[in-house]
């Protein structure tokens, strides 16, 4: 197994595992769930399981950089891409540690909690994933020579759902940042198993 490979292969599957986190429990504790009194006790009676679900975002993020810098490397792409994803991981993980360890102790302050949590939506979802969607972009791009169409297609996707998500999150489109997430969590994994597979063939 090359470098690239082990690294696109971890990614993946931190990715599906974080993917999944987001349908089937974080969504309870976000704007998904309209209901903000049920939205609150669900994160006062699932903590654990909050938290778990955000630490597998946060080890997704800390893959998608390793992935990116092998990439890097091994296409001879620039530091670039590297610098942004290093710079897109500060307020991610500053947005994870806000979810994480602040608001669940603001549930009985719900003009709080909407507040912080409105600014870890606009740390990770606007500044972190734009900065992550601008690397998949310039990675995907200029590596289309090397890789079948569908793969280096599925990392553009990327970054053109990642902008997507970035603009819902900046307007505060509930409706915009699940469906570009539906879409853009899938293009994620497209491309890191296609860079896989490839890497295996090569």
């Amino acid at each position: 197994m090359t470098r690239l490979q082990r690294a696109a292969t971890i990614a993946f599957v931190l990715h599906l595992v974080a993917g999944a986190a987001m349908a089937v429990v974080l969504r309870q504790g976000l704007e998904t769930n309209p209901d903000l009194q049920n939205r609150l006790s669900f994160l006062v009676n699932h903590r654990a399981l909050w938290t778990l679900s955000w630490l597998t975002w946060t080890a997704a993020a800390i893959a998608i950089l390793y992935f990116y810098m092998v990439f890097a490397s091994t296409h001879h792409t620039g530091n670039l891409v590297v610098f942004l994803t290093a710079a897109a991981i500060a307020p991610d993980l500053a947005a994870q540690a806000i979810e994480i360890g602040v608001l669940p102790d603001l549930t009985q302050h719900a003009d709080w909690f909407m507040l912080l949590h409105r600014t870890a939506v606009l740390m990770s979802g606007y500044v972190a994933n734009g900065l992550y969607s601008f690397s998949a972009l310039i990675l995907a791009w200029s590596t289309r020579q090397a890789y079948p169409v569908w793969v280096w297609l599925s990392g553009v996707a990327v970054g053109c759902f990642g902008f997507m998500l970035s603009a819902a999150a900046l307007v505060n489109s509930t409706a915009g940042m699940f469906w570009s997430n539906v879409v853009l969590v899938p293009s994620i994994l497209f491309w890191l198993a296609g860079v896989a597979l490839r890497e295996a063939r090569s």
